[in-house]
């Protein structure tokens, strides 16, 4: 009589798998798949070959949702299902029963990537901050990425008038000078930016900005000052940045 042997189901945590309704997205495992695969209602899952799993979007649009996968060697994957046209249609191999490997390399970050994440992002560390009337401003999660600096505008209107923006202004300029000098300023500009489609912040309400620039030098006794004026109005605000809280810039991983 052969011995029998007790197997511990292991579950293992996989990477997302992007699916959409015109492309089909597989899966390939190391082992075969205990059938049947139980797929929620806005999938359309097809093994085939025994260890490779069809995946569709049953619909148009759904929100994130998992799957579980179990196979015959006893482990178990639970996959994040996201829908996305571009992302869908590609094959994801499992390597050695606990890697998730895509056939495509993975997408390089970009500028907008980056924009998005930061726009995104709780603000952890305030590098200045000022108040007109009841609209607020702050200047938070300066970043560094690929020898760009990012910087988080956020504007808090705690008013019942709405805010309207006429523009923003950036440059850099000594702390100090002495009397009877002429101020020095260097206008720097964002060679990118998020959010400039929003220029008015309602009453009670906020908007959030990003902005990429080239490095630029700034010494100890220099500042970066951002003007942000009002449209037909006189809540201007004006934040200067300091150079040690541009060298505590964060990377992004």
């Amino acid at each position: 009589m052969l011995p029998i042997t007790l197997m511990q189901l292991a579950s293992k945590a996989q990477d997302t798998v992007y699916v959409s309704h015109s492309k089909t997205t597989a899966i390939q495992f190391p082992s075969n798949i205990e059938s049947p695969v139980i797929a929620a209602n806005n999938l359309v899952a097809q093994v085939k070959d025994g260890n490779l799993l069809a995946l569709k979007a049953a619909q148009q649009r759904f929100a994130t949702s998992t799957l579980e996968v179990k196979t015959v060697d006893g482990l178990s994957y639970s996959f994040p299902i996201v829908f996305s046209y571009g992302r869908a249609g590609r094959l994801n191999k499992i390597v050695n029963s606990e890697t998730s490997d895509a056939s495509e390399a993975p997408k390089k970050l970009s500028v907008a990537d980056i924009g998005f994440r930061i726009a995104k992002a709780t603000s952890n560390r305030t590098a200045a901050h000022t108040k007109s009337g009841q609209v607020k401003s702050e200047v938070s999660n300066i970043t560094v990425f690929d020898n760009k600096l990012f910087y988080k505008l956020l504007l808090k209107n705690h008013s019942n008038i709405a805010y309207d923006i006429d523009f923003i202004h950036f440059y850099v300029r000594d702390l100090k000078t002495a009397k009877r000098t002429v101020t020095q300023e260097k206008a720097v500009y964002p060679t990118y930016s998020l959010g400039g489609e929003n220029s008015t912040i309602a009453g009670k309400s906020k908007g959030a900005y990003v902005f990429a620039f080239d490095k630029f030098p700034i010494t100890k006794d220099q500042a970066l000052f951002i003007e942000v004026y009002e449209k037909n109005g006189g809540r201007h605000q004006t934040l200067k940045v300091k150079q040690r809280d541009i060298e505590k810039a964060k990377p992004i991983k």
